[in-house]
């Protein structure tokens, strides 16, 4: 099975085996939580996150840059506190040229001093069998007040559950920006330039900075297997139940275009830009959208078995991410 290994390899092949475990590593790697912690001191702590480093040659190296740092930058800020410093690991293939090299590496740098990031260690180089997209490894580390970390310890009974953006953010972004020609040719003007537009809301960085000001309680971005993989997730790594509201779930039109076009499911689909914000603090809502960011609230934790309930429904992990599916159908149909 190609992408994420599933949770029932997770935790008995890796999670037993973290080498010597230390007292002052609050958060360790838990399925459904994005990020770890250290604690510093009483006050502070350490949050680190690692990922591939994911270029994309077809959406030029500069854009595909600002991409790869967003990865990285969203899934940090999902603990409550921002990014500072990161370490990049570029294994390169022979056939990226220098001048290309040149964009890609100008292109993150001027993502990461946008978000106040610096590279603080790296290691690069050229090697045979190296391909895009996956060309290396990218780590960022962040540094803040304990209160303001995210954990599923902090989940309470009567807390909010928050949504941005809606789903398939990123299912739609990809396939518009990868096969624009197919998509301009069956949409309506408009729908595909907010579609492909869309490339630059695959960040929920922002998201969660503007929550993490106010007050959270955990954070998880919707990532493979979309929005209802992610609630999934919160309620496993909780052991809590979240009910959603039907009448307040939303979807961006032009999401809701393409993935029809392509026959997924938008609620099963990849979204990095959509943050689920867990908080007891409703007017978290309202900041968002006061910075034009679509937010609603979608559902709350409640008392009972851990699960996610739509009605009376429970929400299954979906057992594959049909984005994936429309990604290798359209790539036939443009060969």
């Amino acid at each position: 099975m190609l992408g994420k290994i599933d949770r029932k390899t997770f935790e008995e092949v890796i999670y037993p085996h973290l080498g010597e475990i230390h007292d002052e590593v609050i958060i360790p790697p838990m399925n459904g939580v994005d990020t770890g912690a250290i604690e510093i001191d009483e006050r502070r702590v350490i949050v680190v996150k690692t990922d591939p480093v994911f270029i994309v040659p077809q959406f030029g190296f500069k854009k595909a840059a600002w991409f790869a740092v967003h990865i990285l930058a969203s899934d940090l800020m999902t603990s409550g506190i921002p990014p500072r410093y990161a370490m990049i690991d570029l294994n390169l293939p022979p056939s990226m040229t220098d001048e290309q090299f040149k964009e890609m590496w100008i292109g993150m740098h001027e993502a990461m001093k946008e978000i106040g990031v610096m590279v603080t260690a790296g290691h690069t180089g050229r090697y045979e069998g190296v391909d895009y997209p996956m060309l290396g490894g990218f780590s960022m580390i962040g540094i803040g007040e304990k209160e303001k970390l995210g954990s599923p310890k902090k989940v309470r009974e009567g807390d909010v559950v928050i949504v941005t953006k809606g789903p398939a953010i990123e299912a739609t972004a990809l396939l518009v920006n990868l096969y624009p020609q197919y998509f301009k040719e069956r949409l309506p003007s408009d729908i595909f330039k907010e579609a492909y537009d869309m490339y630059w809301k695959m960040s929920c960085w922002k998201d969660g900075l503007i929550a993490s000001k106010i007050g959270i309680h955990l954070m998880h971005d919707a990532t493979e297997g979309g929005l209802w993989n992610a609630l999934v997730e919160v309620s496993e790594v909780t052991k809590k139940r979240i009910k959603i509201f039907e009448d307040k779930l939303f979807i961006n039109r032009a999401v809701k275009e393409v993935t029809s076009l392509v026959n997924i499911d938008p609620w099963i689909s990849i979204s990095e830009g959509t943050m689920i914000i867990i908080t007891d603090k409703a007017e978290v809502k309202d900041a968002l959208q006061k910075e034009g960011i679509e937010a609603e609230i979608i559902g709350k934790v409640e008392e009972g078995e851990e699960g996610v309930y739509l009605g009376n429904k429970r929400i299954e992990k979906p057992t594959e991410d049909p984005f994936w599916r429309a990604f290798f159908d359209l790539q036939k149909k443009a060969s």
